[in-house]
């Protein structure tokens, strides 16, 4: 085989190349833009898209999507949790517990001075850790075990005085051919009292095909 030839070789094997050397991966570099609707992505992926029909928990009589197996959960379930405000005391408390001082937390006059910050701000992984603890359901239940984070992004500072909430919906469920669980990622967006984006990320979660028997 000549990788630098094109040509179709006995019987016009390779669909018309020789797939040898660089030419052969090139037919795994092609790339497809498909364009719609964020519901029409949703249907024809089965990865829930931003913008897409989402069926939010009700709290009265209606089952927190953690509370549903991989059988039950569908992809769209969400859960819009409440807010939560944010105090001088949780940033200081936060900042002496974990160690973390950075300048942005602790120093108004420097946290000030950077083009970034209005002023001291929280700690991003303290509105990831209170978005956890406004989304769970705490109880034993489908969900065995959280398994990561992918794609976090911190948008827009949190001060003082700031109310935070999240949006977590079920994006992607993947169930496992040789195990009792499967993987569904969630969609995690935090959003201030204005509706300003504050941080996205993934939360990946481990969650039992079937409800465990009484």
């Amino acid at each position: 085989p000549l990788p630098n030839l094109v040509h179709g070789g006995p019987g016009r094997a390779g669909g018309g190349e020789e797939l040898g050397g660089i030419r052969a991966v090139l037919h795994h570099m092609q790339r497809t833009a498909v364009q719609g609707s964020p519901t029409m992505m949703t249907a024809l992926t089965g990865v829930w898209h931003q913008g897409a029909a989402a069926r939010p928990y009700e709290q009265d009589g209606d089952v927190h999507p953690f509370r549903k197996s991989l059988a039950e959960l569908h992809v769209g379930d969400q859960v819009r949790s409440g807010s939560r405000t944010v105090t001088l005391d949780d940033i200081e408390t936060f900042a002496a517990f974990t160690g973390d001082t950075f300048y942005a937390h602790m120093d108004e006059t420097a946290a000030s001075a950077n083009p970034f910050f209005p002023g001291r701000v929280a700690h991003g992984y303290l509105l990831v850790s209170w978005a956890a603890g406004l989304f769970v359901d705490p109880a034993p239940g489908p969900v065995l075990a959280n398994s990561g984070l992918e794609n976090l992004r911190f948008v827009t500072p949190v001060s003082p005085g700031d109310d935070i909430r999240v949006e977590l919906t079920a994006k992607q469920i993947t169930p496992r051919e040789t195990d009792e669980y499967g993987e569904v990622r969630w969609d995690a967006v935090l959003k201030n009292q204005h509706d300003d984006i504050v941080a996205t990320y993934d939360v990946l979660t481990l969650v039992a095909k079937e409800q465990a028997a009484a």
